[in-house]
Parts: structure tokens; sequence; C-alpha cells
């Protein structure tokens, strides 16, 4: 099986690249989700967030007001350490036990695993700033250019100064482009995102084969 990572910053369209693959039948997980379910009501970083942020980022359900939370790590290079150092570890955990599963062949019934493709892929924005970049067969970074990143950040919300804070909380995307066994720039329609992503993917497939000896 082989195991591909997607990456990229903030508003460049890992989501969109992620549903292409799960429609083309390649399992999915995303480390975005991991992380929601560990901060939600009985999630078992609830507690520990609220101790070391305060309960103004306890949301009304019992869980983590994650825009509450944002509005303290994103001003605070710190804070956003400390954050890292509790959610890395056990979203980590979470999705290697994924991984192990698919590799397995065992079958999630949820709908983080529905099919089986022989690719394993996992989202995981910040795989350079954890320093997860070994046990991969492919890094892929998905990137836009700055002004897109703050036009799509606006879209949901955010002023110009919360888009501009979120993207320098991450590593520059110049270094995650370059670091990057292949690049997918999303800066155009959905339709050359979805070519793009469908080449990137059929590569990764052929080198993986040709490394390991295997016929296409």
């Amino acid at each position: 099986m082989k195991r591909i990572c997607v990456t990229g910053g903030i508003a460049c369209g890992k989501s969109s690249v992620g549903a292409f693959l799960r429609a083309s039948g390649v399992n999915i997980i995303d480390a975005d989700e991991v992380c929601h379910a560990l901060l939600s009501q009985g999630g078992p970083l609830v507690e520990k967030i609220v101790f070391a942020f305060g309960e103004g980022v306890l949301s009304r359900d019992g869980g983590i007001n994650r825009p509450a939370l944002g509005r303290i790590v994103f001003y605070d290079s710190e804070k956003r350490l400390k954050l890292n150092e509790l959610v890395h570890p056990q979203a980590r955990q979470a999705i290697n036990l994924w991984l192990k599963m698919q590799e397995a062949g065992r079958v999630q019934k949820n709908r983080l695993c529905a099919r089986r493709a022989g690719i394993a892929a996992v989202l995981v924005p910040l795989v350079y700033e954890a320093g997860w970049e070994a046990g991969w067969d492919a890094i892929v970074c998905v990137a836009s250019p700055l002004s897109i990143q703050i036009e799509r950040l606006a879209r949901k919300g955010f002023s110009r100064k919360e888009a501009a804070a979120r993207v320098a909380a991450q590593m520059p995307l110049a270094e995650k482009m370059s670091k990057a066994d292949y690049v997918i720039f999303n800066a155009g329609p959905l339709s050359g995102l979805r070519q793009q992503t469908a080449l990137v993917f059929r590569s990764i497939k052929e080198q993986t084969e040709k490394r390991h000896g295997r016929k296409k």
C-alpha cells in the first residue's frame, strides 16, 4: 500500500484534492477531522486544552471553541507551539493506527474509509511543521498565490488581518513546495485542479511501482 501525504498552505485547496481522490476510490483521512474529534465534546484533549488556555476556549456543548482558541494561538507563537505539543502527538497516533488498518486490509465502518484502492492518502496541513516527513511514499504540496489564499479566507469570514495571521503561522509555502515530491498549483478552476490531481497520483503510482519492481 502506498502512503501519500497531501499538505500545503491554508486555503490552497487540500480538501478539494482530498475530495477528488475519495471520489476516485482512494481511502482518505483528514488530520483536521481527527483534530476536531480530539477537541469535541468528550474528546481526550478538551480538559488539557482548557487547563492550558483557560475557560474562554470552552464551548457551550462542552467541546473546544475553535475560533476562540484560534484567536489566541494565531497571534502568539509560544501558545501556538503549546497547542501543537498537545494536539500533534495524539493526532499522529490516531492517523498511524488508521494507516496500519489500511495496510492490514481492514475496512473501517465509517465515512473515513469506505473503499480500497491500493493507496491511503492523509491530509496533513502541518506535516513539515510537525517534523513528520518520514514514512511516506510521496508528499504532495497543494499551493496557491498569497492573494488567492487571502481572498478564500475572506470568503470564510476572516478579516485581512486574521487571514494574514493564519498564513504567517505556517511554514512559508515556497519552502513547503521545495520540500515536497510533487506540487499541485491551484490558481484556476476546479477542473484544472482535478486534472492536476489525477496526473500527479498517476505519476505516484507509476513511480512507486517502478521503485518496487512491479509491473504497471
